[in-house]
């Protein structure tokens, strides 16, 4: 149960009311999204869902590559004008816990995405008893869905966990300083929720054990902060990888590549390398944000080149 009637429940506990005395009207079959994938694990079940999908530039995939190299680096998957990420986002059922990876976008960001909520709809699954909401970072696609369409929180009753230097630097005057032309709402939409979970938030370091089995990996870089969450489990673990990782050849054939987003582009790919390595050695699963739905595969190595396989 939530702690309160927020304003989205009261709307629909309106409607509702409303709806007894209201002449009937056709009812329109609409698609719903649904639960991508699941893994069960001996912990758990991980469940993937889709908030949506981003269209983007080509250009923008990675920074200061020349057109020539970028086009002989994805080969024949090299996609023209537009090119289409997904946003995934994992929620791990351990019986006594439900725990989400990152939250989507809400629709306060982009108009293809925000579609989280309709795809818990679909499933079954309760916002309000969500337990748990692990943030890699405070990008817009990651952080921006914990409020719902009426500014609450869609998980009232969460503890909101974030690394402590990635709150640090986005409840500072600092973000917006930092933030390029043109993106100065992501450090604005950022303090406008770390205000609404301020009370519910619970800092972390690098390397800690977050929650039973769940340990913060270091993967900052693409944000001062960025954490990714590796899931022990003796079935299998499984890394969730957020936005170290962000696509299925580029990420994994030239992990020194600056992605258009890193903001410290050396520190990122670092981390990118060393995050590859471990998963290949230890043969980790990977769940990432934004490689193709539902985001499951694992990493291969062969010499000096690491290869993503999609499960």
């Amino acid at each position: 149960m939530s702690k309160s009637l927020n304003r989205r429940q009261f709307t629909s506990m309106a409607l509702s009311a409303c709806a007894v005395i209201a002449m009937p009207l056709p009812v329109i079959a609409m698609p719903l999204p649904v639960i991508a994938a699941a893994r069960r694990f001996a912990t758990g079940t991980l469940y993937s869902f889709a908030d949506g999908v981003m269209n983007l530039p080509v250009e923008m995939l990675f920074k200061d590559v020349p057109a020539d190299q970028l086009a002989a680096g994805l080969g024949t998957t090299a996609p023209a004008g537009t090119m289409q990420r997904p946003v995934n986002v994992n929620l791990l059922d351990t019986g006594d816990r439900k725990i989400l990876f990152d939250a989507g976008s809400g629709t306060n960001f982009l108009s293809t995405l925000g579609r989280l909520p309709a795809a818990f709809e679909a499933a079954g699954i309760d916002p309000a008893a969500i337990t748990d909401v692990l943030l890699t970072h405070a990008h817009p696609d990651h952080l921006w869905g914990v409020l719902d369409d009426f500014d609450d929180l869609l998980m009232p009753d969460a503890t909101y966990h974030m690394n402590r230097a990635e709150w640090a630097f986005w409840d500072s005057d600092a973000a917006l300083a930092a933030m390029p032309a043109g993106r100065e709402n992501f450090a604005a939409g950022a303090k406008s929720r770390f205000d609404k979970i301020r009370d519910q938030v619970a800092l972390f370091d690098a390397g800690a054990a977050i929650l039973p089995n769940i340990e913060a990996v270091d993967t900052a870089g693409h944000t001062p902060g960025h954490s990714s969450f590796l899931l022990h489990d003796h079935a299998g673990s499984v890394l969730i990888a957020g936005d170290a990782l962000t696509h299925p050849v580029l990420s994994f054939r030239h992990p020194d590549w600056r992605n258009q987003s890193d903001m410290d582009g050396p520190r990122a790919a670092i981390a990118r390398r060393r995050l590859l390595d471990r998963l290949a050695i230890d043969k980790i699963g990977l769940a990432a944000t934004h490689l193709p739905a539902p985001g499951f595969g694992h990493v291969e190595k062969s010499g000096s080149v690491w290869r993503f396989s999609a499960d």
